[in-house]
């Protein structure tokens, strides 16, 4: 049975043979334009003669168009054709069919081919000697000739003297110039000559492509059609001003911005006829608008937070200035909260925009139990290198139980903080990383109960090694502070979870009091490292080592953990279960958690 599987996995192999082409003379580069130009790889070894006559009828044709397009006119050659077995063996050593070409001669001759025998065809091939281009003239004349667009490419052009003739460089050459001057405005450019010249007995070549680009158009009035929103707030996605050059480009960034904006299901933009007169082209765009609300609902899980579950409403049209607002919920044993976000968006509403918020959060934990309600205003902007920035101002008020201390505080915190991320795949990164930043401080008397100042640093790090990825993460925080128990349980560190050490309950690590309760720290500083493999699908093995811990002073415990798990791909984002050993303590700890890597 073994073996019978064998010959019907063996079959379609025999059934793909097919005819051989074997070509003596010339530079690799000629050989392969040849076959290119020849295309006799599909030929079955069984196909009969008369058949493989007719599909070599117009091979001398297409070997001379092989051979002119890279500049030989003096080629000469020899197409044999001959029936040999599968592992190559001549019959009798003896061709079957021979075909002699050499300037316009031809001869033949005849025999029978054998059974289980494939056809082998022989080029034996004499490029001669190859022409050179010896005169080159190609420039831009116009409006358009000092345009840094085609003087750089000029400068380096794919042809140069004494370099052979290719017929499809001079083509490309063409094509290039063309697409530079459609690319920058120039509608109305066209070339004024365009010529190659051979000289065949002299086996020199002239090329001149003389360009004449013409008057260079702009933008001229754009027109987006009936909307909800105010004209002057879309102009704010407009990638250019009328009286711009005109990029074709720049239409296709226009309709990314539309569409990214979230007001529109479809943006469609017609390019009209370009006015010759005043030599701009305008544009009329026709949107369809997405509903007024969205409302959104969810559940996941995570060891750290307990099963969850989160609605959302969103108004995304509140006035006809594209300002938005946003209601947001979630509930879960651990973490509970309530948002609203009104959102007014800036000069450049993709990337530039002004946040309110206001919100309640009950979170429980091990080690802590607080409620807290915050007011919030925010400048959030796209700066150099695709930084993005955030100016904040946040009230904060705050009541919590930790060990046996119960206290309120409030805080009004000027802040700021910077994030970046790369990725070359958002679900399934073997490449890429993320950097947040944040800074915040508060001073007594000043609305504030104490005076702080505190920094965060977060990174993560995704590179690929022996077919999987290496993923590294760490975190520093330091806090500066007069008063630490005025500190509220939400600007502490606490180690230990899902997305800290592993190995360890949610916020369960950190200093501890005289009773030896954990109540966290001014500063914590914690790190990974993990390696992932897939194994079948969209299924992948991880082994990790997690090490860190919050404390006040620089003796502090560092707790380490190491283990191993399982990450799915699902539908809706990765899924990760590990095992995690806590090195000192023994035992281990499961962990379930969901969201993207970066």
């Amino acid at each position: 049975m073994a073996v019978f599987c064998a010959l019907l996995w063996t079959l379609p192999a025999w059934a793909e043979d097919s005819a051989s082409l074997e070509i003596d003379g010339g530079k690799s580069e000629l050989q392969k334009n040849i076959r290119a130009h020849l295309d006799l790889d599909d030929i079955p070894c069984n196909t009969t003669e008369a058949r493989l006559r007719s599909r070599l009828r117009g091979s001398d044709d297409n070997i001379s168009k092989a051979l002119r397009a890279l500049g030989y006119y003096h080629g000469s050659w020899v197409l044999r054709r001959e029936h040999a077995r599968i592992k190559p063996k001549l019959i009798n050593n003896n061709p079957i069919t021979k075909v002699v070409k050499k300037i316009g001669s031809a001869k033949s001759a005849k025999s029978t081919p054998e059974a289980e025998a494939c056809w082998l065809l022989t080029l034996e091939l004499t490029p001669g000697p190859q022409t050179l281009i010896k005169q080159l003239d190609v420039r831009v004349i116009g409006p358009g000739a000092s345009d840094p667009l085609f003087s750089k490419y000029l400068s380096k052009l794919p042809i140069a003297i004494n370099d052979p003739v290719q017929h499809e460089l001079y083509e490309e050459t063409k094509k290039a110039i063309n697409q530079r001057a459609r690319s920058a405005g120039y509608l109305d450019g066209k070339f004024v000559e365009h010529r190659l010249e051979v000289d065949v007995d002299r086996h020199s070549a002239a090329i001149i492509l003389v360009f004449d680009s013409g008057t260079a158009y702009t933008f001229g009035e754009i027109d987006f059609g009936p909307s909800l929103l105010k004209t002057s707030f879309l102009e704010r996605y407009l990638p250019f001003k009328p009286g711009d050059a005109f990029e074709p480009n720049k239409i296709v960034q226009l309709q990314n911005n539309l569409i990214s904006s979230n007001y529109f299901s479809s943006v469609n933009i017609d390019q009209q006829s370009p006015d010759p007169e005043s030599h701009s082209v305008d544009l009329s765009i026709t949107s369809t608008d997405k509903p007024k609300y969205e409302t959104t609902a969810g559940i996941g899980a995570s060891t750290d937070t307990g099963p969850r579950v989160s609605y959302g409403l969103r108004n995304r049209r509140v006035n006809d200035d594209g300002h938005t607002y946003q209601v947001a919920s979630q509930y879960s044993p651990v973490l509970s909260n309530l948002s609203f976000q009104y959102t007014l968006p800036g000069a450049k509403p993709l990337t530039d925009k002004i946040q309110l918020a206001t919100g309640v959060e009950r979170k429980k934990t091990d080690t802590s139990d607080s409620t807290s309600y915050r007011a919030e205003v925010a400048q959030i902007s796209l700066q150099n290198h695709n930084w993005i920035q955030t100016l904040s101002l946040k009230f904060l008020r705050e009541s919590y139980d930790i060990a046996e201390t119960s206290n309120t505080s409030t805080l009004l915190m000027p802040g700021i903080g910077w994030s970046r991320s790369e990725a070359n795949d958002r679900r399934y990164p073997s490449r890429g990383w993320r950097i947040n930043t944040a800074v915040r401080g508060a001073l007594k008397g000043v609305v504030s109960d104490v005076s702080l100042a505190q920094a965060e640093l977060d990174a993560k790090l995704i590179f690929p090694l022996w077919g999987g990825r290496v993923i590294s993460r760490g975190g520093l925080g330091v806090t500066a502070l007069d008063d630490f128990s005025e500190l509220p349980a939400s600007l502490r560190f606490f180690a230990g979870g899902d997305n800290s050490v592993r190995g360890y309950g949610y916020e369960t690590l950190g200093p501890e009091d005289a009773a030896g309760e954990v109540v966290g720290g001014s500063h914590r500083l914690t790190g990974s490292i993990e390696y992932d493999h897939r194994v079948w699908g969209d299924f992948a093995l991880a082994t990790f080592y997690d090490a860190g811990n919050a404390f006040d002073t620089s003796d502090f415990t560092f707790y380490e953990s190491a283990g191993f798990g399982l990450r799915w791909l699902s539908p809706i984002g990765p899924v990760r279960v590990d095992f995690a050993f806590p090195l000192k303590d023994g035992g281990f700890h499961f962990h379930l958690s969901m969201g993207p890597d970066l």
